[in-house]
C-alpha cells in the first residue's frame, strides 16, 4: 500500500529541518573554535545528503581554517556544482584559488561567472568582493617584492573591472618596478583620471617622472600630492629627492625634514635628508642621517653608498675609517652574491677583447667628457666596447655616445640578476665600473661577477669594498705606491701616465684676453667647486689669504645661494672662518652661462680635502691657474696631479700654510700671473691630460695585461 503523499512531505520537511539544525550547530561550533565538533556535525549531514551544497561550503570554510586552503578546494567545488546559482559559492572557490596562487584557474572561474550575465545585486557584490580580494592579494605580493604575481593579480582585477583605480595604480607600480617607466606613467595617469583627488597616485606619478628625467613634471605632480594630503610622507620624501637633483638644496632639506617628522621609519626620507645636508656642507649631520636611514632599513644600499661618499668629503674622517666602512659594505651587500662557476669565454690571450662599461652617466654628465675620447681612440681591432646604461633617462649626449659603442643596453629596468645574466650572455671579458658609489651605480651587478675580469675606474677615488672587483685603475700621482694598497679590496693598477684624459666642452668660449685684475685693480680669487667639498680648514686658509691681501676679493659659486636661508647659512660659515663678507661675491650655480663665470676671477682656489675634478680641468682650459694642496690619497691629490702633469707643480702646496703662500706669491706677481694665464689653455691641450691617443694605448695595454693575468691565474697551461 502506497504511503500517503502528505505524510511523505511532512517527513521530508522534518529531514530538511534536521539538516539545517545540524548545519547551524556546525557553524556555531566553527565560530567558537570547536572544530572537531563542527566537523562531526558536517559529516553527519553528508552521510544523509552527500551532495548538500551548504554543508560542503561550510566544510570548505572549516577545512581552510584548520588544514589550509588546498584541502578545502574539493568541498568548495562540490558546493558550486550542487548549487551553481549561488554567487557566494563561486566567490569562495575563486578566493581560495587566489590564496593558492592558482591565478589562471581563479581568472577562468570568474570569467565563467560573469558569462552567466546575471545582473542582480548579489552577483555584482560578488564580482566586487573578488576584485577587492584579488587587489589586496596583489598589493600584498607587491609589498613582498613578488612583482610577477602582483602584476598578474592587477591585470586580473582590471580585466574584471577596468575602472578599478587601485588596481590600475598597482599595475603602474609594478611596471615602474620592472623598469617599464613609460607604461608606469600611462597607468598612473589613468588611475589619476579615475580618482583625481588621490594624493598617493600623484606621488607615484612624480616618482616615475623623476626616473624619466622630467624634473619639472615631477615637482608639479608631487606638489599636487602634498596639496591633496599635506601629511603624505612619501610625497615629501620624493619631492626632496627631485629638488636635490636640481640643486635646490634648501627646499630638499625642508621636505626631507617634513617627511622624517611624519614617518620617522621612512628610510628614503632620512637618505634624502642626508643628501641635502651633504650638499650644504653639513657633512657630519649628513652621515648621521644616512646612519638613521640604515637603522630604518639595514638593506638600504643607496644610503650606505651615500655615507661612504660623505666620508670622503668629511674633514677628520680617516681613510682607514672609510676603507673599513667600504669593506663592511662589500661583506654585507656584495660578497654573498658572488657566482662561483667557470666562464665560457675564449681563453685566447691575444684575441680581440670585449670590454663592457657600466655607468649611469652616459648622458650629459662630466663622465661623458672622459669616456668619449677613450672610445674614439681605443684600438677597435683589439677591443670591442659595449655600454650598459643604468639610468632610464637618456639624452642627446647618450645618442652621440651610442655611436661609439658596438652595443648599447639600458639596464635600468633589469634586476641585478637579469643585468648580470645579460652581461654574461654578451660574453664580456672585462667589465668596467665607471660609478663606484656615486648615483646610479650597479655595484651589486659586479658583486655577481658576470665577467672574468672586473675593474673600477674614474667614478670613485677610493676602494669600492667589493672583492668581486679585481682592479682599481689609477696612476702614481693620485695613489702613491706603498701607501694605498692596504686600503683597497681591489688590486691597485697604476697606469704609466695619467689615469684619465679630459675632453674640453664643445661650446667652451675663448679665454679672457685680459686678466680681471687689470680692469678691477685688485686680485679676485675664484672657487667653482661644490660647496660640500670645502672644509673648515680650507675656509680658514682662504681667510688668511684675504687678510694678507686687503684689496683681494673672493668669488664663489654656490648652488641655491639665491635662497635667503641658504645664503644666510653660507655667510654664517664664511664669517665663522674669518672671511670678510663684504669682500665675497656669491653667485648661483648655472648651466648655460657656466664657462663665462671663469672670466670673473684671476686665480682659482682648489677645495680640500676633496679636490675638484672636472671643474679643475675646465678651470685650466679657461686659462685660470689653480692653487692646490697635495694630500695623501687620491681624493685630495687630483689638483696636484693635474698641475704636475702640465708642469705647474709650483702652484701646489704641501701644507695649508704653503698653499696660502703660493697663492699670495702668484697674486703679488702680475707679470708671472699674466704669463701663466697667456698659454694655459695651450699647455692643457698639449699635455698628457688631453693626450687621448697615448692614454687609449695605455688603457689597451692594461686591459690586455689583465686578461693575460686572468688566463695565467685560472687556466695555466
Amino acid at each position: 500500500m502506497r504511503e500517503p503523499r502528505r505524510l511523505r512531505t511532512i517527513e521530508h520537511a522534518h529531514a530538511v529541518n534536521s539538516i539545517e539544525r545540524t548545519l547551524a550547530k556546525a557553524i556555531a561550533h566553527r565560530t567558537a573554535g570547536r572544530y572537531e565538533k563542527a566537523r562531526r556535525n558536517l559529516q553527519r549531514v553528508l552521510e544523509e545528503v552527500p551532495h548538500h551544497a551548504g554543508t560542503h561550503h561550510e566544510l570548505g570554510l572549516l577545512t581552510s581554517k584548520v588544514d589550509g586552503p588546498g584541502p578545502a578546494v574539493p568541498h568548495f567545488v562540490a558546493a558550486l556544482r550542487a548549487e551553481p546559482e549561488k554567487p557566494r559559492y563561486w566567490l569562495a572557490l575563486a578566493v581560495t584559488l587566489l590564496v593558492l596562487n592558482r591565478l589562471d584557474e581563479a581568472h577562468a572561474l570568474m570569467d565563467r561567472f560573469r558569462s552567466r550575465e546575471v545582473a542582480d545585486d548579489e552577483t555584482r557584490a560578488v564580482l566586487k568582493d573578488f576584485a577587492d580580494h584579488a587587489f589586496a592579494r596583489g598589493q600584498e605580493r607587491y609589498n613582498a617584492g613578488d612583482l610577477a604575481t602582483a602584476e598578474t593579480l592587477a591585470d586580473l582585477v582590471i580585466s574584471l573591472d577596468d575602472t578599478h583605480a587601485n588596481a590600475t595604480h598597482l599595475a603602474g607600480a609594478v611596471a615602474a618596478g620592472k623598469g617599464r617607466h613609460q607604461q608606469a606613467f600611462d597607468l598612473f595617469s589613468i588611475a589619476i583620471y579615475r580618482e583625481p583627488d588621490n594624493a598617493a597616485y600623484f606621488s607615484s606619478l612624480g616618482a616615475v617622472l623623476i626616473t624619466l628625467g622630467d624634473n619639472v613634471g615631477a615637482i608639479s605632480a608631487l606638489e599636487r600630492a602634498i596639496t591633496l594630503d599635506p601629511d603624505l610622507a612619501i610625497a615629501h620624501a620624493n619631492l626632496s629627492g627631485v629638488y636635490q637633483r636640481i640643486s635646490r638644496h634648501g627646499a630638499a632639506v625642508t621636505h626631507a625634514r617634513r617627511a622624517v617628522a611624519l614617518d620617522p621609519g621612512l628610510a628614503n626620507a632620512h637618505n634624502n635628508l642626508g643628501c641635502g645636508l651633504k650638499s650644504l656642507g653639513y657633512l657630519h649631520e649628513a652621515i648621521a642621517s644616512f646612519d638613521r636611514a640604515l637603522t630604518a632599513d639595514p638593506d638600504h644600499v643607496t644610503a650606505h653608498s651615500n655615507r661612504l661618499f660623505a666620508k670622503l668629503y668629511t674633514e677628520g674622517v680617516t681613510h682607514a675609517d672609510y676603507a673599513a666602512d667600504a669593506r663592511s659594505f662589500g661583506a654585507r651587500f656584495a660578497d654573498p652574491l658572488l657566482r662561483r662557476r667557470p666562464f665560457a669565454n675564449d681563453r685566447d690571450a691575444d684575441r680581440p677583447l670585449r670590454i663592457g662599461f657600466v655607468s649611469g652617466d652616459l648622458c650629459t654628465h662630466a663622465v661623458a667628457r672622459f669616456i668619449e675620447p677613450l672610445l674614439r681612440h681605443l684600438d677597435q681591432a683589439q677591443f670591442e666596447a659595449r655600454a650598459y646604461m643604468t639610468q632610464a633617462a637618456e639624452d642627446a649626449v647618450s645618442a652621440h655616445l651610442r655611436t661609439l659603442f658596438s652595443g648599447w643596453h639600458n639596464i635600468a629596468g633589469l634586476s641585478d640578476d637579469e643585468a648580470a645574466d645579460l652581461i654574461e650572455a654578451d660574453a664580456i671579458d672585462i667589465l668596467v665600473d665607471l660609478s663606484g658609489h656615486s648615483a646610479g651605480h650597479r655595484l651589486l651587478v659586479f658583486a655577481r661577477k658576470p665577467a672574468p675580469v672586473q675593474v673600477t675606474w674614474m667614478g670613485h677615488p677610493a676602494t669600492t669594498g667589493l672583492r668581486a672587483i679585481d682592479y682599481r685603475l689609477t696612476d702614481t700621482r693620485l695613489d702613491v705606491p706603498g701607501q694605498t694598497e692596504s686600503l683597497h679590496t681591489e688590486t691597485v693598477w697604476w697606469l704609466p701616465g695619467v689615469s684619465a684624459t679630459y675632453e674640453a666642452h664643445r661650446e667652451i668660449p675663448p679665454v679672457r684676453e685680459r686678466p680681471p685684475f687689470e680692469d678691477n685693480g685688485f686680485i679676485t680669487f675664484g672657487v667653482m667647486n661644490r660647496f660640500e667639498k670645502i672644509s673648515d680648514c680650507a675656509f680658514k686658509t682662504w681667510a688668511a689669504i684675504l687678510e694678507a691681501l686687503p684689496d683681494a676679493r673672493l668669488f664663489m659659486v654656490v648652488a641655491d645661494v639665491e635662497t635667503a636661508a641658504i645664503r644666510e647659512q653660507v655667510c654664517a660659515r664664511l664669517s665663522t672662518a674669518g672671511i670678510p663678507l663684504d669682500r665675497v661675491r656669491l653667485h648661483p650655480r648655472v648651466t648655460t652661462t657656466y664657462f663665462n663665470l671663469y672670466h670673473e676671477f684671476d686665480i682659482a682656489l682648489d677645495s680640500f680635502p676633496y679636490n675638484g675634478g672636472t671643474t679643475s680641468c675646465d678651470t685650466l682650459c679657461m686659462g685660470v691657474p689653480i692653487i692646490a694642496l697635495r694630500g695623501s690619497y687620491a681624493v685630495s691629490r687630483v689638483g696636484s696631479s693635474l698641475l704636475d702633469a702640465i708642469g705647474l707643480g709650483e702652484l701646489v702646496g704641501d701644507t695649508p700654510e704653503d698653499y696660502a703662500t703660493r697663492a699670495l706669491e702668484l697674486a703679488r706677481d702680475p707679470d708671472r700671473l699674466r704669463a701663466i694665464r697667456t698659454n694655459l689653455r695651450e699647455r692643457m691641450f698639449a699635455g698628457p691630460v688631453m693626450d687621448h691617443e697615448r692614454f687609449a694605448r695605455d688603457m689597451g695595454d692594461a686591459f690586455r695585461s689583465m686578461w693575460k693575468g686572468w688566463i695565467a691565474a685560472h687556466h695555466p697551461k
